[in-house]
């Protein structure tokens, strides 16, 4: 009788380390899987993302060619499938299942290094800013920019700078868009809007032609007119004379109506429920044969 108790007590003893071992055994199989798994999704995830960038490269590759061989104008009638469907005014357009461009030329944002006060204070306006935070931004501006140190009626020197323990002014050109935040009263806009109606970079005049719907509005006091520009713009039927039709406006030693040489880009590429964004830059430099093309402020995946 004792014999078959102890029996009963190492059978359950041997049964309870099965059962255990058996426990881990199953864990560390599940493990394994998930592992396997994860590096296998780690490994299709690194796959998409090499085709997103060679998608994004090879498209770069054509627009650039386009930029330099096509004027930069929309053209249905065109062999080029890229300048079929281009815009430079920020509208996106797709030249396959995969990839979208925008471009916007410069010349159709304001320059912060060349302001036209006059122009940026109705912008502003429409922007829903008035009054002494304008003024006091616009003559920081230009005390950022000059190299004496005499300050603007509602502007900022060094002496402010120093102050309020901040690096200023630069005295010379702004470098970056970046920067116009370091400027006395820039907080008045978020940087994301810098961007979308500023530019830092030197431009040859203004083009109305490229501009956002809020230059535009600024710039024409007529809000159906510049409807009619928005509308004929989208349909590839805006040009100067039409433009000069329904404005009155010119061109002049400001108003430049060709596409500029500077343009900023953006190519994303979409895949399998990822995406890619390349953004820069591009000067055209037809003048310089050894380097025709010039791309700056280059970034990956940024808003």
């Amino acid at each position: 009788m004792h014999n078959i108790k102890n029996k009963t007590s190492v059978s359950g003893i041997a049964l309870i380390q099965v059962l255990i071992i058996t426990m881990v055994l199953t864990i560390l199989g599940l493990f394994i899987t998930q592992s396997i798994r994860s590096q296998v999704n780690l490994a299709l995830t690194m796959q998409t993302a090499i085709k997103l960038e060679l998608a994004i490269e090879t498209e770069q590759a054509k627009l650039l060619h386009a930029l330099l061989a096509y004027q930069r104008y929309p053209d249905e009638t065109s062999d080029n499938d890229i300048v079929k469907k281009w815009n430079f005014y920020n509208q996106e357009f797709k030249v396959n299942n995969q990839v979208s461009i925008k471009l916007q030329d410069l010349n159709g944002l304001l320059a912060l290094n060349m302001m036209d006060h006059n122009l940026a204070t109705k912008a502003f306006s429409e922007l829903s800013l008035e009054g002494h935070p304008v003024r006091t931004f616009l003559d920081s501006l230009k005390d950022w920019i000059d190299e004496d140190g005499h300050k603007y009626l509602n502007g900022a020197e060094e002496d402010y700078y120093r102050m309020a323990n901040l690096k200023g002014p630069r005295n010379a050109y702004l470098q970056t868009i970046d920067e116009v935040l370091a400027i006395k009263s820039a907080n008045i806009l978020p940087l994301a809007t810098w961007k979308k109606y500023f530019t830092e970079q030197t431009t040859s005049g203004f083009n109305p032609l490229n501009a956002p719907s809020l230059l535009l509005n600024a710039l024409i006091d007529d809000k159906s007119i510049v409807e009619q520009i928005v509308k004929l713009r989208q349909k590839m039927q805006l040009n100067l004379l039409r433009f000069y039709q329904l404005t009155g406006i010119d061109g002049d030693e400001y108003f430049n109506f060709a596409t500029g040489r500077k343009i900023s880009v953006e190519l994303l590429a979409k895949s399998e429920g990822q995406q890619m964004r390349k953004t820069f830059v591009v000067e055209l430099r037809s003048y310089d044969p050894q380097r025709t093309v010039m791309m700056t402020n280059v970034s990956w995946n940024k808003e």
